[in-house]
């Protein structure tokens, strides 16, 4: 986001993506809603269904309105048949409707759905005769509890048998107690799991004012069920349309016009360029263009399957450094490696050792005789070094630097963009050429601050 936006949410916690002129609308009945002139911005993109297709249907007969396509869809679309051809003004379409059956489509579309209902019936009560029998065997296996007291009960456990005694080769259980009979109801389910009985969520006291209530509200229910399942069928009609809106085509697809290539252009200033992927005519005025100065190097306009050498002549030479010169450096830690200032000066030694050097493709050194000239780095005598102004090396974010001052004990917070510390008693910032300025009275808490601010960078 631009700093304007980060501004505004950073000091007076704006939301950037609240849009004042925006409205989003989910149906044909809310664009309506809104009032005229309006632009809508309607999927999908090739009008075959949706928004789009439906509001080219209602505004393509009047010539107030006017059709923007933003993009090149696939051949045999409706947006692709109007690209193709600007000038069309007639234009024939299918156009499907869901209208509610009436007649003896309504009667033959009710005698399906009582049969269906009948044979779904049936298939259900055979289907539960089915469980009930085999609840009932289950229940049998159980216990049989005579409800009327006709008939002896049994128990869960076997009772011993007072007065009599019983002989056998097996032994007999020393003591069993009378048990009271339970019968255990059996739980039903099916591939959904447990069967929901609507008779166990049933209220039973109401008074007679929420029944008059509730007779109401179920017949609204019924009303609007009967509205909501009301039969429909899909009908499939050819229109002709007369074109009598403004029907244009701008391409979006290339993320960028034209203006802003060539500004951009002209401030990378690139030693090379490369363009693809665009109509000719766009691709040669773009080209003319660059090599009309803003491009120093070479432009290749490559055509298809075309291969284009875009290397540049390089020459690599090793460097030896000297020991008294790895010697005197003073080496400061960035992020990723440690950087030194060096004040040196390049001498050619002819070294015959080094011989083997050569036959190192990428790297060039000149030859004299048998033995090779390796460029060796010496330093400058001090009496020749004319000194240098420091170098600060890193990129600091100020919300990272924030995150330091807090470690560091020292309150920050941000305020339009500006980190102040210790309630406003220090401010950081970023001017226009991104450098950081640091102000603030001049205390202990400035140096603090500002030693803070050097430990995040590699001075050199």
């Amino acid at each position: 986001m631009s700093d304007k936006i980060m501004r505004s949410f950073e000091g007076a916690r704006n939301n950037p993506f609240q849009f004042k002129h925006l409205q989003l609308c989910h149906s044909l009945a809310e664009l309506a809603r809104v009032p005229e002139p309006k632009v809508v911005l309607a999927s999908t993109p090739d009008m075959e269904c949706g928004f789009s297709r439906e509001l080219f249907l209602q505004w393509c007969g009047h010539a107030k309105n006017s059709v923007i396509l933003t993009s090149r869809t696939a051949p045999g679309t409706l947006a692709r048949t109007l690209i193709d051809n600007p000038q069309l003004r007639s234009i024939t379409l299918e156009v499907k409707q869901r209208l509610r059956l009436e007649g003896t489509e309504l009667e033959e579309y009710l005698k399906k759905e009582k049969e269906q209902e009948a044979v779904r019936q049936k298939t259900g009560k055979t289907s539960d005769s089915v469980e009930q029998s085999s609840d009932e065997s289950d229940d049998d296996d159980n216990m049989d509890v005579d409800q009327h007291g006709m008939g002896k009960t049994k128990h869960d456990l076997m009772m011993k048998s007072e007065g009599k005694l019983r002989g056998g080769f097996f032994k007999q259980a020393k003591k069993s107690y009378p048990m009271f009979p339970v019968k255990e109801e059996k739980v039903k389910w099916d591939d959904y799991g447990e069967i929901i009985r609507p008779e166990d969520f049933v209220i039973l006291e109401v008074n007679a004012a929420e029944d008059d209530g509730n007779d109401k509200t179920e017949v609204s229910g019924e009303d609007m069920q009967d509205i909501s399942e009301v039969p429909t069928k899909c009908v499939k009609t050819t229109v002709t349309m007369d074109l009598c809106a403004s029907v244009q085509y701008i391409d979006f697809e290339g993320r960028s016009d034209g203006e802003s290539i060539r500004k951009i252009v002209s401030l990378i200033k690139p030693r090379r360029l490369v363009l693809v992927r665009g109509a000719q005519e766009a691709t040669e005025s773009l080209a003319s263009f660059c090599r009309s100065g803003f491009v120093p190097g070479k432009v290749f306009v490559p055509r298809m399957h075309e291969i284009v050498d875009a290397t540049t002549e390089s020459h690599i030479y090793q460097v030896r450094l000297k020991d008294s010169l790895v010697s005197s450096l003073h080496f400061s830690k960035g992020k990723d490696a440690e950087l030194a200032w060096v004040d040196g000066m390049v001498t050619m030694s002819i070294d015959e050792s080094k011989a083997d050097l050569g036959t190192d493709k990428d790297i060039n050194h000149p030859r004299f005789g048998d033995g090779i000239a390796i460029p060796t780095l010496e330093p400058v005598p001090p009496h020749l070094v004319e000194g240098h102004q420091m170098v600060f090396v890193n990129e600091l974010k100020l919300s990272d630097f924030k995150q330091v001052l807090l470690r560091a004990g020292i309150h920050a917070e941000f305020s339009g963009g500006i980190l102040y510390c210790n309630a406003g008693l220090i401010a950081v910032r970023r001017n226009e050429a991104g450098r950081i300025n640091l102000e603030g009275c001049i205390c202990d808490d400035y140096y603090r601050v500002r030693e803070l601010l050097y430990e995040q960078y590699a001075i050199v």
